[in-house]
């Protein structure tokens, strides 16, 4: 079954991958050539490997104008504060 997960974090030559669900999966930077830290891609999840690994950036483009538009509601919230 696909998942979905984003890069969160990069450690040493380690991404951190979380899925919608909330799973944290560890993965070499160069399994995931090209993509980096926040970007978002699908992908088939077995024995803890990741295989049929799919880019999605308009996902992460979707996801971070969400962010951008949460992000600016707070500050016009807390300014009528």
């Amino acid at each position: 079954m696909k998942k979905i997960f984003s890069i969160d974090r990069a450690e040493g030559d380690i991404f951190v991958c979380i899925s919608d669900d909330d799973e944290t999966v560890n993965v070499k930077r160069e399994l995931l050539c090209g993509m980096q830290v926040r970007d978002v891609f699908s992908a088939e999840l077995s024995d803890g490997k990741l295989t049929e690994i799919t880019p999605m950036p308009e996902e992460r483009d979707r996801r971070l104008e969400a962010n951008r538009a949460r992000l600016q509601r707070l500050l016009e919230r807390s300014k009528k504060s």
